[in-house]
């Protein structure tokens, strides 16, 4: 299991999905992530590539994943 406390603002980390919903997001949006934001147990994370398109601009992907009991996702690496 990934300790939070190794996660800092910039590091690229690598999700997979547990449930459903998080399977379907991965396949989505990637499983590579950037964290832009750490709020106690919590990471604001952007994905890698522009993946769906709103008003005709393509758009990242952005999502908060509480850690470590997140029920949709786990972080399986870390990627500085």
């Amino acid at each position: 299991m990934i300790k939070i406390n190794k996660l800092i603002e910039g590091n690229w980390i690598t999700l997979k999905g547990i449930t459903g919903h998080g399977k379907n997001r991965i396949r989505e949006h990637g499983d590579k992530w950037l964290v832009e934001k750490k709020c106690d147990n919590k990471l604001m994370l952007r994905s890698r590539h522009e993946t769906f398109k709103a008003g005709g601009v393509m758009h990242f992907d952005g999502r908060w994943v509480d850690i470590p009991t997140d029920k949709n996702f786990e972080i399986t690496e870390i990627n500085c």
